[in-house]
């Protein structure tokens, strides 16, 4: 094994670079794949390593590591690998909602948006949000602007008071700010039920991911929270959406008595994707479906996992 020069350390980079990323056997037990098969989704899709040198071996960096989760998890959905490559590559430029923006820039734009809302500076959260979407799109404004807002907003040292009135500001701007994202064309099939569980919350979440499907050209009716079961019931019987997402910000007991209502539908059976923290154990994002799985679904479950 190489000596290293104790004269000459190595540089801090260099150590960050490789004690931060994974080598290919790590990364394939992680996934639950075969080394082979990242070989092959770098090959013919080129998802990670990024960097990598001929003749080294590889490693995956974070983002890289990220991406091919997503690329995996739809894979075992039914997904195919192009598909997925396609679904996984959209939000290779994307930060986690759960950590604030990593960069200086967004980092920056994020506390800006923070004050903003504090301020209830409604005109520069408006015109600030509005120009990211148009320039970025809605999901790359979630992660690397209003997710990192949020967070900052709740690790604030104000009271509770003002920070529950700081984040209803940012969300109902956020909300306007999606409302205006160009659906498509009038006469266009709606084929997507979006849903919430959580009655005291905002739906920004939710407006989030109509926004994001709207800029793939895909319809959906926003229903917000508090539906009762024969409302919802009666809502899917007569739209007959192809899919139907069920969001949940919180854990609690309306979850199986949605899902059975969508189930007893008469006469009509939609594929329903469930999303949101309230779905998955310890608060972590989770998404999934429950119904057939369709190219349709497929796209809507890749949409709500990323917001």
């Amino acid at each position: 094994m190489p000596s290293i020069d104790r004269h000459h350390p190595v540089p801090d980079d260099c150590r960050t670079s490789t004690e931060s990323s994974l080598p290919a056997g790590a990364l394939a037990r992680r996934l639950g794949v075969a080394p082979t098969t990242l070989r092959s989704w770098h090959q013919r899709y080129g998802l990670g390593p990024s960097g990598h040198q001929a003749g080294r071996h590889r490693r995956y960096t974070p983002q890289d590591v990220a991406v091919l989760t997503v690329m995996a998890q739809l894979t075992a959905r039914g997904l195919s690998a192009a598909e997925a490559a396609l679904q996984a590559r959209r939000q290779a430029t994307l930060q986690p909602v759960d950590h604030p923006a990593v960069s200086h820039h967004t980092q920056s734009a994020a506390r800006g948006i923070a004050r903003a809302a504090r301020r209830m500076d409604v005109l520069t959260l408006r015109e600030t949000l509005t120009a990211a979407v148009a320039a970025q799109g809605v999901v790359h404004t979630w992660h690397t602007l209003a997710g990192p807002a949020f967070i900052l907003i709740s690790r604030a040292r104000y009271s509770e008071a003002r920070r529950a009135s700081t984040r209803r500001v940012l969300a109902r701007c956020l909300s306007e700010v999606f409302a205006t994202v160009p659906r498509p064309c009038s006469g266009s099939s709606v084929q997507v039920l979006l849903i919430a569980i959580d009655e005291h919350r905002d739906c920004v979440a939710l407006d989030a991911v109509a926004a994001a499907l709207a800029e793939d050209r895909i319809a959906s009716v926003h229903l917000g929270a508090g539906l009762r079961p024969a409302a919802l019931a009666d809502a899917v019987g007569r739209s007959r959406p192809t899919v139907v997402v069920v969001w949940s910000h919180g854990r609690h007991c309306r979850g199986p008595e949605i899902l059975r209502t969508l189930a007893d539908v008469s006469g009509w059976r939609p594929t329903v994707v469930i999303a949101g923290k309230g779905w998955a154990p310890q608060g972590t994002p989770a998404v999934g479906m429950v119904g057939p799985c369709r190219d349709l679904a497929d796209t809507v479950t890749a949409v709500a996992g990323l917001i």
